[in-house]
């Protein structure tokens, strides 16, 4: 069975610029931002981006193109007692994706309602059966982008949703900075506190972010380098970085001129997508057709991520076993169905719930948190230490000295900085 490849480097970059830009960018980041002192917030986010993000990306995408297959068998042929390791790194995957289409689900249905000029209250949605009919329609269309295969699925949607996306983003940020008082808004999204960087927490916060919003240490990007031919890593891996670094702070731009304009609290979290600034829209006049392009956009930023996840564990699937793609996908996704179904029902009028908290949370706390970062260690210890640095070099390029302060970054700071993250969530001493 030949390998799919992208159609290029363009259709390559379009797809993880997809990957990266998700519901991350445009709704978790600038509730980060505010939760941890506006500006000063965006010192510490573009270092991590840059001294620890792309370094490990360009790992993930080396390794991927050289040995042309996905995260399993990759890992087994860098060493066969790897293999495991790499299973774990698709579970982790496959566990995120699962409650990950539950967000997706609620943003799909909100679009709708909007479009359909029936604003729903968040309580009221959460209260019925909707969550879990949009959970199994937002799935299904996750499920035929995969199904479509690299170039007719992941490639093609990326190529219409991308530009669809900051379409929609920039004419929001237009009307968010039209609005009075937007200009107290960008004053706190720009002016920076410089004191607050001296803040452990605002690091921890911004190496999470970082990481949650370029997919990095998940096997996305090592799955999809191994469809990709001949193309310059670092300047495809910065393309794709400044890409997701725009997005996320073109949206701050959207965020932060509303939530000023209209006396919100900027660091109001996950209330502020669901609860607040729907309220707000239905409150305006054309209100509806804000509302409905808000949550349009951020259903398409969650499509092009949930696929990229999916991707994982079908593309390990077919490789490891030789099942077709159609066989795989079917397969996978009934198995992420299933094990999400509990996220879902936890946030209908079931309210699934284990010690009083729903699973949707414990599942994002658990894989989305903890999981995300353990899946990066494995990635940056096993691909990082026991990969042949002769070749790894050979796919990354540049003059002997940066490859060494590259296996420095790799080997030693990136694993440091993530054992440092996982010690501190488990002790809940960072709010990431």
């Amino acid at each position: 069975m030949d390998r799919e490849m992208w159609s290029g480097g363009i259709g390559f970059i379009f797809a993880s610029i997809g990957s990266a830009v998700g519901i991350g960018n445009i709704w978790r980041f600038p509730y980060i931002v505010g939760a941890n002192g506006g500006g000063a917030f965006l010192i510490p986010y573009l270092i991590s981006v840059f001294l620890f993000g792309l370094p490990l990306m360009m790992l993930e995408l080396a390794v991927g193109r050289h040995l042309q297959t996905s995260v399993g068998p990759a890992f087994r042929a860098i060493g066969k007692r790897f293999y495991k390791a790499g299973i774990v790194i698709v579970a982790i995957v496959s566990l995120i994706l699962s409650y990950y289409l539950v967000v997706t689900s609620w943003v799909l249905a909100y679009a709708l309602f909007f479009a359909f000029q029936r604003p729903v209250d968040f309580t009221a949605f959460t209260g019925s059966y909707y969550p879990l009919l949009f959970f199994v329609l937002s799935g299904l269309i996750v499920y035929a982008t995969v199904r479509s295969g690299v170039r007719k699925g992941l490639e093609r949607i990326s190529r219409i949703v991308i530009p669809l996306l900051v379409v929609i983003l920039l004419f929001l940020v237009a009307f968010s900075l039209l609005q009075p008082g937007a200009a107290e808004g960008v004053a706190y999204y720009l002016a920076p506190d410089i004191s607050r960087l001296s803040d452990p927490m605002i690091w921890a916060a911004a190496f999470g972010q970082a990481f949650f919003s370029l997919s990095v240490g998940m096997g996305i990007l090592l799955t999809y380098g191994s469809y990709l031919g001949e193309a310059n890593l670092f300047k495809n891996g910065v393309v794709i970085v400044v890409a997701d670094i725009l997005i996320a702070i073109l949206a701050g731009f959207m965020i932060f001129p509303l939530v000023f304009a209209f006396g919100l609290d900027p660091a109001a979290g996950v209330n502020l997508a669901f609860v607040t600034l729907p309220s707000v829209f239905a409150g305006i006049q054309f209100g509806w057709v804000l509302g409905m392009l808000f949550f349009a956009m951020l259903f398409l930023a969650a499509l092009t991520s949930a696929a990229s996840m999916l991707e994982v564990p079908v593309a390990t699937m077919i490789d490891s076993y030789g099942y077709s793609r159609h066989k795989a996908t079917l397969l996978i996704f009934g198995i992420i169905f299933l094990l999400g179904l509990p996220s879902a029902l936890s946030y209908t009028g079931l309210h699934l719930e284990l010690f009083g908290t729903p699973l949707f949370d414990l599942s994002d706390y658990y894989f989305g948190t903890l999981g995300l970062i353990i899946s990066g260690l494995i990635v940056s210890i096993v691909a990082g230490w026991f990969v042949d640095t002769e070749w790894l070099f050979e796919e990354l390029g540049g003059s002997p000295r940066m490859q060494q302060a590259y296996l420095v970054l790799v080997r030693f700071c990136i694993p440091a900085v993530l054992f440092v993250t996982l010690i501190s969530q488990v002790f809940g001493i960072a709010a990431v």
